[in-house]
């Protein structure tokens, strides 16, 4: 049976992304290669404090190219607040999307170092990793049906009943519990459907607002903003399956320090305080961002872009999804953006640079004449600056170059030789001769296009698989 569904829209670009999904050593697997050691440990490996989140459009989306959300807001403020913890620190951060049912197994294999995914804090999982104090309580986990699914009128109206949850969810343990107390009243067992894992929860609600499912369970919270998209929505509080839930962050048990600087932070953002009030009005009950769900991998500047940037990265040899990130960190997709240095469009190239017989690209006031010169320059300084650098680095020095000139970047490669770190890695060696030289500008910039480059590989991977078990 074929939806159409407001989020899936335009399949073409996540699709698209496939080709970008096994490439070679990227900022992707770097990023989740197993680590897990604590917040001392991160900070003296100079490693970016990696947030493990699930897609979904509520807690962990994409707009117009940038992570947003609840859980997004929360986490930026906390990288703010380590910030000035460790001010003589270089702090990073990065969100890597998984399947929620593989959030706890990415971070205790070391894929991640912070679960933030409002998830509900459980015994079974705290068996399995530690939480932080909750950042939100009195949560109620509520059975939700659609317009033809037969109403129900308290817990015992759900013995027989088909109920798809979210796969790793809360709401299946709750489920089982409740039926080993129809068992022992010689009720029928709900017949609970763990959906398939690369759905969430929104995803289920617009399948039972369409029909196609007869009940789910869902966050009271979630329930009520969700009404104002799919009107169909029944939810049946009498039927709650869990009351009192309380909403945590999860680290690895070993993970003293991080846990404890979490804790501190969370009282900045706990329901009740200033800023995580400011957070719950902004994705909970402001819903003016929600009453258009929108992909932006899909529709966005990004989506009007993806073309381009698929043409010209394959033309030059890079990922497109590489060139999408460097493109978001210059410009935010802007083609009107000038800086006051002369460069131009959303790769944010110089007209001189362009007209360079090694670029040889003219009017980069034209997008695709300006992404085929931006994309054509960074090969340039690939190619002619940096064969003799490790095979897998030589991306990050040519975006270092791209912001701060070739010259540069080769004198910071000599430094970094004097300080004893490796000339032929870019992260936590030359970048660290930049840091100490000419100071944060251009480790942050290729820092935040292998940030974003991260997120939207992780995304894409996602989203693809969701699409997939949509059809």
């Amino acid at each position: 049976m074929r939806r159409v569904s407001v989020f899936f829209m335009a399949v073409s670009v996540v699709m698209l992304m496939i080709s970008s999904l096994h490439a070679a050593p990227n900022a992707h697997e770097r990023i989740t290669k197993a680590f897990k050691g604590d917040l001392p440990e991160m900070l003296d490996a100079h490693r970016p404090l990696r947030v493990l989140v699930s897609y979904n459009r509520t807690n962990f989306f994409m707009f117009k190219g940038e992570a947003r959300g609840m859980e997004v807001d929360s986490m930026r403020d906390f990288e703010k607040f380590l910030k000035k913890k460790y001010p003589k620190r270089m702090i990073r951060l990065a969100f890597v999307p998984v399947p929620f049912d593989d959030l706890l197994p990415a971070l205790l294999d070391g894929r991640g170092d912070i679960v933030a995914a409002g998830m509900t804090v459980t015994e079974k999982r705290r068996r399995k990793v530690a939480f932080s104090r909750p950042y939100r309580k009195e949560i109620m986990e509520v059975v939700v049906g659609g317009k033809a699914s037969p109403p129900i009128k308290d817990l015992a109206d759900l013995a027989g009943k088909r109920i798809h949850v979210m796969a790793g969810s809360s709401y299946e343990e709750h489920l089982k519990r409740l039926n080993t107390q129809f068992e022992a009243q010689g009720l029928k067992p709900v017949d609970v459907v763990a959906a398939d894992p690369n759905l969430v929860t929104e995803d289920l609600l617009e399948m039972v607002g369409s029909g196609l499912v007869s009940y789910v369970v869902a966050d009271n919270q979630l329930v009520e903003i969700w009404q104002q998209v799919y009107t169909d929505l029944t939810p049946y509080f009498a039927a709650s399956i869990h009351t009192g839930g309380t909403l945590a962050w999860a680290v690895r048990p070993g993970n003293i320090e991080l846990l404890r600087v979490l804790n501190d932070f969370r009282g900045t953002v706990k329901e009740g305080s200033k800023l995580g009030n400011l957070f719950f009005k902004r994705y909970y009950v402001n819903t003016d961002w929600v009453k258009n769900p929108l992909n932006p991998l899909e529709n966005s500047k990004l989506q009007s872009m993806a073309d381009l940037f698929q043409k010209y990265a394959k033309k030059y040899d890079f990922d497109w999804l590489k060139i999408a990130a460097q493109a978001y960190q210059e410009s935010h997709f802007d083609q009107n953006r000038k800086s006051r240095a002369g460069a131009v469009g959303v790769m944010q190239i110089k007209p001189s640079t362009a007209a360079d017989p090694n670029v040889n690209v003219k009017d980069v006031y034209i997008l695709e004449n300006n992404i085929h010169a931006g994309v054509k320059y960074l090969r340039f300084l690939r190619d002619r600056y940096f064969q003799d650098v490790d095979a897998d680095a030589r991306v990050d020095f040519a975006l270092a170059a791209y912001n701060a000139g070739p010259a540069r970047i080769a004198g910071l490669r000599t430094k970094a030789k004097e300080m004893g770190l490796n000339p032929n890695r870019w992260f936590g060696n030359v970048e660290w001769a930049a840091q100490n030289v000419i100071g944060s500008e251009t480790p942050t910039y290729v820092a935040h296009v292998q940030m974003y480059y991260a997120t939207y590989k992780g995304t894409a991977e996602v989203l693809t698989k969701r699409i997939e078990a949509m059809e």
